[in-house]
C-alpha cells in the first residue's frame, strides 16, 4: 500500500479527486506546505466524497493529527470541515468507534504525514477497526429531524431539503451500522443500502441527492420517517 509522504511542495494534492471550490484547493495546498514545517503536525488526512472515485460530489473533510492541538491556528474556507486530534488520544478514539477517524482509516487519503505516521496507524487498525455506534447515529438522526421540523415551519424548500438530506444520511448510517456495514461517503450510501435490501431508504435518500429542489410536501412526508 502506498501512502503520501512529506514531500509536497505547494501543489494541489492528487489524492483529492474533486475540489469543492478553487479556493479550497488553494487553501489546502498552502496548508499542506505549512504542515511540513510545523513539527507538531503528524498527519493531514482527507475524507469525504472528494476523495472517493465514481461519485459526483465533492464534500471534503480534513483530519489533522498533531502532538499539540493548541498550535493549530489555521481557519479553512467554509466548504472544508477541519477536525484536529491529539496524537496522544487517537488510538483511544479509534477504539471507541470515532466515526471520522474510522472513516479516515477505512477510506481516507493521507495528504501529508511525518515519518510514515499515518501508514503505521492504518496498518495497526485496518483489521480491527470497530464500527461506530448505530445508537449515536440514530440520536443524530432524531436531532436532525427536530431541526428539519423547525425549518419546515418557514416553508423554505432549499433549507428544508438540506436538513432532510442530513436527517436521512444519519438514518442511512444507522441502518448500515446495524447490519455491520461501515458507511462510506454520502453519495455512496444509497448503493450500500440497496446491498442490504434497504431499498426504501435508499430511494428516498437518492431522490433528495439527485433533485436540486424537492417540494415541501414531499419533504414533510420524509420527515415522518422513524429515526
Amino acid at each position: 500500500m502506498k501512502h503520501a509522504s512529506g514531500n509536497l511542495r505547494g501543489h494541489a494534492p492528487r489524492q483529492v479527486l474533486r475540489w469543492p471550490t478553487e479556493r479550497s484547493r488553494d487553501w489546502t495546498s498552502t496548508f499542506i506546505t505549512s504542515a511540513r514545517v510545523n513539527r507538531s503536525i503528524e498527519a493531514v488526512v482527507a475524507i469525504g466524497s472528494a476523495v472517493r472515485p465514481h461519485v459526483p460530489s465533492a464534500d471534503l473533510d480534513l483530519l489533522v493529527i498533531q502532538a499539540d492541538t493548541a498550535f493549530l491556528r489555521e481557519r479553512p474556507p467554509l466548504e472544508i470541515d477541519l477536525r484536529d486530534y491529539s496524537a496522544v488520544d487517537v488510538d483511544a478514539q479509534l477504539a471507541s468507534g470515532n466515526d471520522l477517524l474510522g472513516s479516515g482509516i477505512k477510506f481516507g487519503k493521507a495528504l501529508y504525514q511525518r515519518n510514515h505516521y499515518w501508514d503505521r496507524l492504518v496498518d495497526s487498525w485496518q483489521d480491527r477497526l470497530p464500527l461506530p455506534s448505530s445508537a449515536v447515529a440514530r440520536n443524530r438522526a432524531a436531532n436532525a429531524r427536530r431541526r428539519l421540523a423547525k425549518v419546515l415551519e418557514f416553508g423554505d424548500a432549499d433549507a428544508s431539503q438540506e436538513q432532510a438530506v442530513s436527517y436521512l444520511t444519519h438514518v442511512a448510517r444507522a441502518e448500515l451500522l446495524d447490519r455491520g456495514v461501515y458507511p462510506a461517503s454520502r453519495p455512496e450510501l444509497p448503493a450500500q443500502l440497496r446491498a442490504i435490501d434497504s431499498f426504501q431508504i435508499a430511494g428516498w435518500l437518492d431522490g433528495l441527492l439527485q433533485q436540486p429542489v424537492t417540494q415541501i410536501a414531499e419533504i414533510e412526508r420524509l420527515s415522518k420517517i422513524p429515526a
